[in-house]
């Protein structure tokens, strides 16, 4: 069974507690994990979620998972 997306982005960038994602991991860390997830690896509506998670903030419904994934992608650059 495959992790959800946001327990594997803290596994993957060391941690274990969800909340570290909203601040006490770089945020272009994170953009180097996701940059490194294939789309199709999950939902639109995973990728929704964690944007919304990780952003801190109500993100836009996407048509598709690639739009999600490019979204999220674009606002860890930000920063």
């Amino acid at each position: 069974m495959k992790d959800k997306l946001l327990d594997r982005l803290a596994r993957d960038n060391g941690t274990t507690m969800l909340s570290d994602l909203h601040g006490c991991i770089s945020r272009i860390k994170i953009y180097d994990t996701v940059s490194r997830i294939p789309t199709q690896e999950y939902t639109q509506e995973e990728w929704e979620e964690a944007a919304g998670y990780i952003l801190g903030q109500k993100t836009p419904h996407f048509r598709t998972a690639q739009a999600a994934r490019q979204y999220l992608c674009d606002r860890l650059k930000r920063f």
